[in-house]
């Protein structure tokens, strides 16, 4: 299939735009969108590569997904719904239009079901593996935008979902916790928050360091999924240790002041979400970041998740 073919495909793929979106994925240079009315903008991107974010035998499908998935968790993180996306790709030579189709697809089913409106981007191929860079750009939900920064000593420390063991399976199909941020934002104010991407010991590190401020973490509290339990019972390390160290959970971690998590926790009970939220401890004057474990000792945590090396 050649240049020419897929960008017709795409064309044709993407040819219902909403109003916002002036000139859209076609022959001109650059897309034009009317931002008219939109105070503030948030602009993120993130690149997976192929042997690090994903296998040659995955899913295009899952791929695809994961890809704008991941970029849309960073605008969850920082309290924005969609709205604009531009997509990159690199693709490997011989991979046929098939996959590349299919690869489409499931960056659009992404896109669809969270609103985002991919506007257009480039294609390119070459000998190396494929590489696909997503940029997207959103808006804050009233309060928001949120940052790493704002945590205060005596806040309670909190995630959404399950933590660990993502390599699994979830790592291809992360769920952006976009409605659970959009909800969590109506019942109460948050003080900081980041995506979990490289585990929550590392990425708690980070934002205690960006708050200047330290932590203390009840490992009795972490929420383990079940695939940190499967985990540890194949490698036999401790499913807690995968909760707090493995990447790409995609989670939320915040900060939130102590009254406003009494009514936020009880509140979201009343929503009916099935995505829990946890308390699993607190921010602290100091900057060292301490877990007790289960003996009441404590002890500093050591951000043992995942660093690309360069």
């Amino acid at each position: 299939m050649s240049e020419k073919d897929l960008i017709n495909w795409l064309r044709e793929r993407l040819a219902k735009q909403p109003k916002s979106v002036l000139v859209g994925s076609g022959p001109d240079d650059c897309a034009i969108v009317d931002s008219s009315g939109i105070e503030r903008l948030a602009i993120t991107t993130d690149t997976i590569l192929e042997g690090t974010h994903f296998s040659p035998d995955d899913s295009p499908e899952d791929i695809g997904w994961k890809a704008v998935a991941v970029n849309l968790s960073d605008l969850a993180a920082s309290g924005c719904k969609p709205l604009w996306g531009v997509i990159g790709v690199g693709l490997q030579r011989g991979k046929g239009s098939a996959w590349a189709k299919k690869l489409a697809e499931g960056m659009f089913e992404a896109a669809e079901k969270y609103g985002l409106a991919i506007t257009g981007g480039d294609t390119t191929s070459g000998t190396g593996p494929t590489s696909i860079c997503v940029t997207v750009i959103g808006t804050p939900y009233g309060k928001a935008p949120l940052l790493r920064s704002g945590a205060k000593p005596g806040d309670v420390i909190a995630v959404t979902g399950h933590l660990g063991g993502s390599i699994s399976g979830r790592h291809l199909r992360p769920i952006p916790r976009l409605l659970e941020i959009e909800k969590i934002l109506e019942i109460a104010n948050i003080n900081a928050c980041m995506d979990i991407s490289d585990g929550v010991s590392l990425d708690l590190s980070r934002m205690m360091n960006e708050s200047k401020c330290g932590a203390l973490i009840l490992e009795k509290l972490i929420p383990v999924s079940d695939d940190a339990q499967k985990l540890s019972a194949s490698d036999g390390m401790p499913a807690v240790k995968h909760a707090l160290n493995d990447g790409e959970d995609f989670e939320l971690l915040f900060t939130i002041a102590e009254d406003s998590w009494s009514t936020l926790s009880g509140k979201w009970r009343e929503c009916g979400y099935e995505t829990a939220i946890t308390r699993i401890g607190s921010v602290t004057e100091d900057t060292d970041i301490l877990i007790e474990l289960p003996d009441g000792s404590k002890t500093k945590l050591s951000p043992e998740g995942y660093l690309h090396e360069f």
